[in-house]
């Protein structure tokens, strides 16, 4: 099956941008599924539209999932592989009297255990904790000795499990989601007559924003994604010319 797994940070930035309706042109473009779990709709729609403060974007990220763009996969028969993972991923990290560290939650737990059972191409997460667990846990473990100010030690059994379960999973961000539907031109119909540099500033802007809503992004990678784009930008400027 081809999908990919959406995790609920992802939509919700995307819906504080005001970015949820790229998924379907995306979608179109991915010919394959866009997948969250029961337990991330809980997250993103559920307790949210109980909330006057959040209301607006559980409901537009609800039809999102009425339009079929976004499909809802039943856990059900997730259970046990959701608890097994559970115990694992939670007992990887440990600080002060030999107490383990809560690191992933039940949504995010979800999400994991539906990729490997529908062998699913990518994970969408915005999340850093998760992220650096499956691709620089000892980054993550010198990030938590920085916060916590104490020795974090790693229990290198479980984090093997924790390797072998998930596998070679590749994460997106809702930043790569933002620069795909940047170069596929989904988003030219925000670029201004105006603006001499219009496509590059149009770029600063998403990226920016989708940090500043929660994205876990560093200044550098913006800047090399920048200077990538302006270097294509420039060399299809080129062959116009020729042509």
């Amino acid at each position: 099956m081809k999908a990919i797994i959406f995790d609920s940070s992802t939509i919700i930035n995307l819906a504080l941008n005001n970015l949820l309706w790229i998924l379907q042109p995306l979608k179109e473009k991915y010919k394959g599924e866009f997948y969250i779990t029961e337990s991330i709709k809980k997250e993103i729609i559920d307790r949210p539209f109980q909330i006057k403060r959040f209301k607006l974007e559980a409901i537009q990220i609800s039809k999102e999932i009425e339009k079929g763009v976004l499909k809802v996969y039943q856990e059900q028969d997730l259970g046990r592989e959701i608890e097994e993972l559970n115990m694992i991923a939670n007992r990887i990290f440990i600080g002060k009297k030999n107490n383990y560290l809560k690191i992933i939650d039940e949504g995010e737990l979800t999400a994991l255990v539906l990729a490997k059972k529908i062998h699913a191409e990518a994970l969408v997460i915005d999340e850093r904790t998760t992220r650096l667990l499956i691709e620089a846990p000892n980054d993550l473990n010198n990030i938590f000795k920085s916060k916590f100010k104490e020795n974090i030690k790693m229990d290198q059994k479980n984090l093997k499990l924790f390797k072998e379960n998930i596998g070679a999973l590749p994460i997106i961000r809702s930043v790569e989601i933002g620069v795909a539907a940047y170069e596929l031109g989904i988003l030219d119909s925000y670029l201004l007559k105006w603006d001499k540099q219009a496509r590059k500033d149009l770029l600063d802007a998403l990226l920016w924003s989708m940090r500043f809503k929660g994205c876990a992004v560093s200044e550098k990678e913006m800047q090399e994604i920048l200077q990538e784009e302006l270097k294509e930008n420039l060399f299809l400027l080129r062959d116009k010319k020729k042509q």
